[in-house]
């Protein structure tokens, strides 16, 4: 029984001591990370600068509204139309 102990003990100290020394590659994953991250970052800016200046040099842009947002009349009055759903008939006043 006792040497189960000892051979749990030393599997554990093993995992410890690959945790201890994953812990510089974690490092080294880490900051290439960040670096990706960031080229991407100066990649995603540059594009996007690239694109306002197509977009500012084409003619005859249209904003994004051109005749404003159009209003339609309804086609149901509103207040006859709740209370034919609510069962209650307005009276004329």
């Amino acid at each position: 029984m006792s040497s189960t102990i000892e051979e749990g003990l030393s599997h554990r100290d093993t995992m410890l001591g690959d945790v201890e020394h994953g812990q510089p590659w974690r490092e080294v994953a880490r900051t290439d990370l960040a670096r990706e991250i960031a080229a991407q970052q100066e990649r995603l800016h540059a594009l996007r600068a690239s694109m306002l200046q197509q977009l500012g040099q084409q003619p005859g842009v249209l904003p994004r509204w051109p005749s404003g947002p159009k209003v339609v009349p309804a086609l149901v009055n509103e207040d006859d139309w709740w209370a034919k759903m609510l069962g209650t008939k307005r009276q004329a006043a």
